[in-house]
This record gives structure tokens, C-alpha cells and sequence, in this order.
């Protein structure tokens, strides 16, 4: 098989796929409903099966029966995982669906949706929503889609196998460009269920990347999106009303930039059901993913406006998955920036935190920025002993992080406490005319002997060692956090490093007074839950900041003496 059918697999993996063919035709003609069954398939599947040699008939027998047998779905799957390694896997995004996480599917979707008349099945690998579906709805239309010649031929094998009343519509198409030109009867009831290819974006080849901006239009336009959250996107601008939509997807876009304006999609079809449920973070859901799951489940329109559901997923002990609601919102209000938990369980009124109607976003009264980015932090921190031979113009107090700092205000007792703790507490401060102190001209030399200067933000600055001079900032917060976030006054004017967020206030008349109620507040419960609600959520349960975010974070009037 040439390299491009199936791209990131290696030469000897390709030679086991291709030999799968044989077994998906010698299934075919035993088990298919006509010696003919091949010629149904699209071409390429059909010309991957006839060219194959055909294995041993004992062998042929016992995967038929072991395809016929209850658990016989994850035969195939098996194999393809087997033959191809889980890095081999990426380019196409494969990577098959266990069947408790399909049954939790299958139960959502039909609380929420009628029998549908049409299945779509995209990227349908080896077909473990191709086949529920034929067994589920016996009388409805089954399509399987896939550009993957080797899994659509053995979910094609596979089919014929089970014996149902009735087999697929086989597309061996990229699903992007298939659903641009989809004509199926918009009066039918459509249900789009499946879990798409989980492909990263440096992954996608310049023709994907073209075809899946175009499928995606104006709901993801960004370069920086997986091919599932293209998927999305394509497949939310052709719903009809009375389609439904349930996918298996990565959770990335609840909270990225890229999916900013599908989120926006969602909370305006507020007369159709939208539930999200997400999967603990660090679960299985593919053991050979490291992949943080959720589903999102779109419902056909209605008459009335519907809630959008937060669900938390979890497993009994039978390997059965359950969801319990966590948060909703009526999507009254303005559209959160992110979709947790934290953020659609908001009083969102004039955009309000929970609790106080009146607000107005941090931006309007002080300037996020992220620390100074030195380029070299070894050389351009320094401790107490490393400066005490410098002139006092050289140096500017520095805050390196506020790990295991337990106090809630730098001041200069407690700054001058971490120097006498050995911690780099200083920040150099160069310019061209210090170096006619002998003592930085030879400190300079040291850094060009330990090549400073050719990293990479110093190669750009001119000079290497001039670090740029940056505000000031009133309060300090470090962006990242499992639980809280740390927030300090900054009372002693350290400058952070870019490890570190800071709020500098605009009004500089009124910021000593104002500073300390709006930390209080950032540090408190009503401030902490605010935080975690504008925060993106990564796959190990980190919450994290985003200076963008940050700014829009909208502050109770009450911290400021005003409102009620």
C-alpha cells in the first residue's frame, strides 16, 4: 500500500494492512448477502480486498465466528491497534471507541432525540457506531464514512458478517468534503453520531487544513484546530432542525481560543437541547491516548428555549459510565468565555459573578501583562551575594515565582527574607553606559563566555543584555493552579518574571487604596470560583490563565465601595 492511503504508518505496517484485504474478501464472499457483496463497495476498498491474497480457510472460519460472537465488534479494532502503533495512529487520528463510553452515547441520545430516519457515521474506523446503529435502528438509512481504505473494509467485512436486515452505505470519502455536498432530504430526521479522528493540527497536511477551513466556514476558522474540532464545526452549519448531533470528542474546545465562536454557535441554538459531559481527567477512555474526553450531545429543535447542561461522567465498578448534572445555564445572558462547570453555574446578569449583578471587566480600571521575559533567567536573576558589588543602578527588585511563598503581600520585609533564603531576588538591569563599571563590563563577558547572547530573546535585543523595562504591577498572580489561585499584593514593587501574571491598576491616584479590596476579592471564594471559570482546564486537572481572559474577568462594584 502506498504511503499516502494510509499516511504515518511504516512500510511493514502497511504490508499487514494490506494483507487484511484478503480476510475482509474471503468474509465477504461467505458471509455477504451476494457472492457480489465487493462490487457494492467503493472502489478503492474493493480493489484493496481483490488484490490481496486470501488466508487460510481455517482461518477465515474462526474470525467469522469470532466476529458473529458478542464482543466481536473489538476484534478488528484489536488488530488495526496491534498492527499499527499508537504514534503510527496520529496522522489519521485513529483511535476506536470502547463500548462502554458507545452505550453512554447511545442512552444520551435517546432521551433526547426521536428514532432517527438517517445515521451518519463520520470517520467511521472499524464501525463501532456503524454497527449499534444498524442493531438499534433496524429501519433507518446507515451511512459510514471514512478516507481510511483498511478500517471501512473491515467494518464493510465486518457487516457482512453480522448478518443484519440490512447493510451500510459505504463513503470512502474525507468526511469534510463529503458533508459539503451531502443532499440527503432535509425533511428527514438525521442523527450524527461518531467519534472523529483525533488529529492535531501540525498533523493536518496543507489540502486537509484547506478543506477543513472551508467545511468549518466561520465556526472555526483557526489554523490552531484539531481535525475533530473541524468536524464539529462542519458538521453544526449543515443541522437541520430536526437533526441530532452526538459526538466523542477531545475537550480542548471548551476552553481554547479556536473554539470561541462554536461555543458562541451553541449557546445561541438555545431551542435545542445542548449537554456536555465530560470524563474525569487522567480516565482511560483510550488507553493508548493521552486524550482528556468529553461528549457533546446537540438535540433537535424545539418549542421552547432549552438549558445547556454540564454533566461529570464517571464509572461504577461494572464498567458501566453514568452522568451527573453539575451545572446549567438558560443562555439568557452574555456567552461565558469558556465552557466549565464554574462558568455556566454563574448568575451571569450584566455579566455579573455569582451573587453580584453589578460588575464591570478588569480591563476598564488596570492592564494585565505577563512578567518580564529575560531569555536567560540564570543569568539575569541574581541573589543577594551576586549584586552586592554591583552599583545599585544595575539591579531592580525581581520576584522569580510565588511558589512556596505563603504570604499574601510582598513587602520588603518579607522580600529581604527570601534573599537571606538564597532565592535570586534581583533582576539586572543593563544599559551600555554601566559598562564602564569594570564590575558589569565583567559581568557581561561572563555571559557572552556562557553564550547568553545567542539565545534566542537576547539574539533579538540590542543590546543582548538591555532586558525590557516593563510597569510595575499593583497585584501578582501566578496563572497556574490545581485548586487556587495564588494572589499577592505587591507592595514592595518587584518586577515578575513572565512565569508570573501581573494587575497593574490605570488609575495610579487611587491604586494603593483600591489594590488591597481587589485581591481580597481575587483570593476569595466568590474571586477564586470567578478565576477557575475563565480558566482553561488541561488534561491533568490544571486550571490555567490566559492574559486575555484575565483582563475580561468581570469584578463586583462592591470591591470598589461602589453598588449595593
Amino acid at each position: 500500500m502506498a504511503q499516502a492511503m494510509i499516511p504515518g504508518a511504516t512500510l511493514k505496517q502497511r504490508q499487514s494492512l494490506a494483507a487484511l484485504g484478503g480476510l475482509a474478501a474471503a468474509l465477504a464472499e461467505i458471509y455477504g448477502p451476494t457472492p457480489s457483496s465487493l462490487d457494492r463497495w467503493p472502489d478503492a476498498v474493493a480493489a484493496w480486498a481483490k488484490t490481496a491474497p486470501r488466508p487460510p480457510q481455517d482461518l477465515v472460519s474462526r474470525v467469522g465466528s469470532a466476529l458473529k460472537s458478542d464482543d466481536g465488534s473489538a476484534l478488528f479494532a484489536a488488530v488495526y491497534e496491534r498492527i499499527v502503533a499508537g504514534p503510527n495512529r496520529r496522522q489519521l487520528g485513529t483511535f476506536f471507541t470502547p463500548s462502554a463510553v458507545l452505550d453512554f452515547m447511545l442512552t444520551r441520545v435517546t432521551s433526547v432525540s426521536p428514532e432517527p430516519d438517517v445515521i451518519i457515521d463520520p470517520g467511521a474506523g472499524v464501525g463501532a457506531f456503524t454497527e449499534a446503529a444498524l442493531y438499534k435502528w433496524p429501519h433507518a438509512s446507515v451511512h459510514a464514512i471514512d478516507v481510511n481504505v483498511v478500517t471501512l473494509g473491515l467494518l464493510a467485512a465486518r457487516c457482512s458478517a453480522m448478518g443484519t436486515s440490512q447493510e451500510p452505505v459505504f463513503h470512502h470519502y474525507d468526511y469534510l468534503d463529503w458533508i459539503q455536498g451531502e443532499d440527503l432530504d432535509k425533511d428527514t430526521r438525521k442523527l450524527v453520531i461518531g467519534n472523529p479522528p483525533y488529529t492535531r493540527h501540525h498533523l493536518m497536511n496543507p489540502a486537509t487544513k484547506r478543506v477543513a477551513k472551508e467545511a468549518s466556514g466561520k465556526l472555526c476558522p483557526s489554523g490552531q484546530a484539531g481535525l475533530s474540532t473541524h468536524f464539529l464545526a462542519a458538521t453544526l452549519r449543515k443541522m437541520k432542525a430536526h437533526d441530532t448531533v452526538c459526538f466523542l470528542l477531545p475537550a480542548n474546545w471548551l476552553e481554547t481560543h479556536y473554539g470561541k465562536h462554536i461555543r458562541e454557535h451553541l449557546w445561541e441554538l438555545n431551542s435545542r437541547p445542548v449537554e456536555i459531559h465530560m470524563f474525569p481527567h487522567g480516565s482511560s477512555v483510550f488507553p493508548n491516548a493521552q486524550v482528556s474526553a468529553m461528549v457533546v450531545l446537540i438535540g433537535p429543535q424545539m418549542k421552547k428555549e432549552q438549558d445547556l447542561l454540564y454533566f461529570q461522567v464517571t464509572q461504577h465498578g461494572s464498567g458501566k459510565y453514568v452522568a451527573e448534572s453539575v451545572a446549567k445555564s438558560t443562555r439568557a445572558s452574555s456567552v461565558p468565555s469558556v465552557f466549565t462547570p464554574e462558568s455556566l453555574s454563574q448568575k451571569r446578569a450584566n455579566g455579573g459573578s455569582k451573587g453580584h449583578p453589578f460588575t464591570r471587566p478588569l480591563s476598564e480600571i488596570a492592564t494585565v501583562r505577563r512578567g518580564v521575559a529575560t531569555g536567560d533567567n540564570k543569568f539575569f536573576l541574581r541573589s543577594d551575594t551576586d549584586v552586592s558589588a554591583l552599583p545599585e543602578a544595575a539591579y531592580v527588585r525581581a520576584l522569580p515565582s510565588l511558589r512556596n511563598i505563603a504570604f499574601d503581600d510582598l513587602t520588603s520585609k518579607q522580600h529581604e527574607g527570601m534573599g537571606k533564603q538564597g532565592v535570586r531576588r534581583w533582576l539586572l538591569r543593563l544599559d551600555e553606559a554601566d559598562l564602564t563599571n569594570p564590575v558589569v563590563a565583567a559581568l557581561v563577558r561572563e555571559g557572552e563566555e556562557k553564550g547568553t547572547p545567542e539565545r534566542y530573546l537576547c539574539k533579538v535585543r540590542s543590546p543582548w543584555y538591555a532586558v525590557e523595562e516593563v510597569p510595575i504591577p499593583d497585584i501578582l498572580i501566578a496563572p497556574m493552579s490545581k485548586s487556587n489561585f495564588k494572589v499577592v499584593n505587591n507592595s514592595v514593587g518587584a518586577i515578575p518574571t513572565n512565569s508570573l501574571y501581573g494587575i497593574r491598576l490605570l488609575d495610579r491616584v487611587t491604586a494603593e487604596r483600591v489594590a488591597e479590596p481587589l485581591a481580597l476579592w481575587l483570593r476569595s471564594e466568590d474571586g477564586q470560583n470567578s478565576l477557575r471559570a475563565i480558566a482553561r482546564r488541561h488534561s491533568d486537572g490544571i486550571f490555567k490563565l490566559e492574559p486575555r481572559a484575565l483582563s475580561g474577568l468581570h469584578v463586583p462594584d462592591t470591591v470598589f465601595g461602589l453598588g449595593a
